[in-house]
């Protein structure tokens, strides 16, 4: 059964099914989300709820090109609007640090990494973007703690092999 998801415009509800969803006071303009989406929709976009908004007619045309007029007052709302696509989750770059470098400090940055879109897509895109944030940070770490590391080990064994050189060994 499918699950949707809708949102104010500062929290997020669900997940409901399509009659749940059908008994709140939604408008055209509230934002909708299901696993098929890509991102949220407005509500008149979305197919199953079209008969809702059927004898509503369409907004007035927007003052401004390209940039839609926000009805409800909330400017949360329209900044929710213009996402397209969720921040960089860094999850490769993630993985490959934690394999190639130094695995204790990649995992946070692959758990960081790893709630990006789920967040995004349930609404919360602060929590996305602090979260690409924190894993970008992790990966970060790991480099430069692998960097300092490699540069240590090469400095002792450097030493001693210079040392051994000096002594005739």
């Amino acid at each position: 059964m499918k699950q949707y998801h809708y949102s104010d415009g500062v929290n997020s509800y669900g997940p409901i099914s399509l009659e749940e969803l059908r008994t709140k006071n939604i408008n055209p303009d509230t934002l909708i989300w299901t696993e098929e989406f890509v991102t949220w929709k407005k509500a008149r976009e979305v197919y199953e709820l079209k008969d809702l908004f059927a004898n509503i007619s369409s907004p007035p045309p927007t003052p401004e090109f390209g940039r839609p007029q926000n009805f409800s007052g909330n400017p949360q709302q329209e900044n929710m609007q213009n996402y397209q696509r969720p921040p960089k989750t860094y999850l490769l770059e993630s993985i490959l640090t934690t394999i190639f470098c130094c695995w204790p400090l990649g995992i946070p940055s692959i758990i960081y990494a790893s709630r990006v879109e789920k967040k995004f897509y349930a609404g919360d895109i602060v929590g996305a973007e602090e979260d690409s944030a924190n894993a970008k940070k992790w990966m970060i770490i790991n480099v430069i703690a692998c960097v300092a590391l490699w540069i240590a080990y090469l400095a002792f064994f450097g030493l001693a092999i210079f040392g051994s050189l000096m002594n005739g060994y």
